[in-house]
């Protein structure tokens, strides 16, 4: 059978409507191999990884410590405890600067240098998979929380599929197409431990298409295990995963339900990257991969980065050409513009993106193009969910619309009149949350 040539080079249609193809701005950034910054200076560790979720302190100032030592144990089963991401002497016990939870309580660590580690465990020790992840701290991206605590529920509701989501589909981002690259059979190592432990009948490991050169080394690795290798057409949003359930396995998500509900369970790589060091290596998550990119940067690139280390620090390490008018933490669709100076790496870092010009252009009126209705994914009506910020009240068939929405930016990034849609929905959803009817589908199809 011959295919199109937009199938050859986009690859098979996404199964949902909307979303749109961006331009990737990762050629030759994503061929550079993964870097390491060793700890230099003070790392200003959160003691936690989440605001809600309370951990212990077990370090005093003056202690040496070493890689991979508690600094923080968990104080119920909900939460998890922080390691150190280098060896050193904690100086101080204060409070450090996140981006996601603000302040923190935290260590500032003085690394030695020295790179001593914790020694490893010398087997299972009848442990399970799920405790060897709470004990190393690894934490969950989307949803936001413990890995272990994520596989609990996914356990508890009975889920039948697993689906680990590679579709890095926001511009920049790089960290999973260089987790492929350089690790493709840890990554599909690690995939079945975790299908193992969650008890699931099927495997999949999401991949873009475009790639082709991955996807059949991956394919390769997978020959006779227990993931299936399934390369989609990229285009934004593909990556969240509402969008990725209905392409892979054509299951929508209630407005505002969990996918848990579907019988499925999605994990980023990033996630399972976290979970390959626990398992494999019995290592606890102490950096982070992340992208530094945009073109106010020198090296730009994929780096792995101490747990605690400030980003203007990560800034100052990469050389910035000229001086950065914008800095963005995360991708630039669903990132949120850095504009505190002491803001720290935390677990779930993903990028850290420097541009020489602001996006200075002031919002006008609507102009009723329809671009933000045509390429929304789940098919609501953003304007119309924006002209609730000055309205008093919310009819249901509206709350359902807010619960819907995926956060995803593209109808902002659409839009001709700079009008900040995405951001104003998100600010309805929680001043309208509460109970909304039954419905079903949370896709547009």
């Amino acid at each position: 059978m011959k295919h199109s040539i937009l199938t050859h080079l986009l690859g098979p249609r996404s199964a949902f409507d909307g979303g749109l193809y961006l331009p990737d701005r990762k050629a030759g950034l994503a061929r550079r191999p993964i870097q390491t910054f060793h700890a230099e200076g003070p790392l200003h560790v959160p003691l936690t990884v989440r605001r809600d979720l309370l951990t212990e302190t077990i370090v005093r100032v003056g202690d040496r410590v070493v890689l991979g030592q508690a600094l923080s144990r968990a104080t119920n089963d909900q939460s998890v405890g922080v390691h150190a991401p280098a060896s050193g002497v904690i100086t101080k016990i204060e409070r450090v600067w996140t981006v996601e939870d603000g302040f923190l309580p935290g260590a500032i660590l003085a690394p030695d240098g020295s790179n001593e580690r914790m020694p490893q465990h010398q087997g299972w020790d009848d442990e399970s998979i799920i405790v060897q992840l709470a004990e190393c701290g690894v934490v969950c991206d989307i949803p936001r929380a413990p890995l272990h605590v994520v596989m609990r529920e996914a356990i508890a509701a009975g889920v039948t599929d697993l689906i680990v989501n590679a579709m890095e589909t926001e511009p920049y981002l790089t960290a999973d197409l260089r987790t492929l690259v350089e690790f493709p059979g840890r990554m599909i190592d690690a995939t079945c431990e975790l299908a193992d432990a969650l008890g699931v009948s099927r495997a999949i490991l999401a991949v873009p298409f475009r790639h082709r050169r991955v996807v059949r080394r991956l394919q390769s690795e997978a020959a006779g295990r227990y993931v299936e290798i399934v390369a989609l057409s990229n285009p934004y949003p593909q990556c969240h995963p509402v969008m990725l359930l209905k392409a892979v396995l054509d299951r929508e998500v209630a407005p505002g339900a969990s996918i848990l509900s579907e019988d499925a369970v999605v994990l980023p790589l990033s996630t399972v990257r976290r979970a390959s060091d626990a398992l494999l290596s019995d290592l606890p998550t102490t950096h982070a991969l992340m992208t530094i990119a945009g073109d106010a940067v020198e090296h730009a690139g994929t780096y792995r980065v101490p747990i605690g280390t400030p980003m203007s620090r990560l800034a100052r390490r990469v050389g910035v050409a000229v001086p950065a008018a914008q800095a963005v933490y995360g991708g630039p669709l669903t990132g949120s513009a850095l504009g505190y100076d002491d803001a720290v790496v935390t677990p779930d870092s993903k990028a850290l993106l420097l541009f020489a010009k602001a996006d200075a252009a002031r919002p006008v009126p609507c102009v009723r193009c329809g671009w933000c209705i045509e390429d929304c994914p789940v098919g609501i009506d953003p304007p119309s969910l924006m002209r609730l910020e000055s309205e008093m009240v919310c009819t249901d068939q509206k709350r359902i619309a807010l619960k819907a929405c995926i956060e995803c930016g593209l109808c902002s990034h659409v839009c001709p009149s700079r009008l900040p849609l995405s951001e104003t929905i998100i600010r309805n959803r929680i001043r309208f949350a509460g109970p909304e009817p039954s419905t079903e589908g949370g896709t547009r199809h």
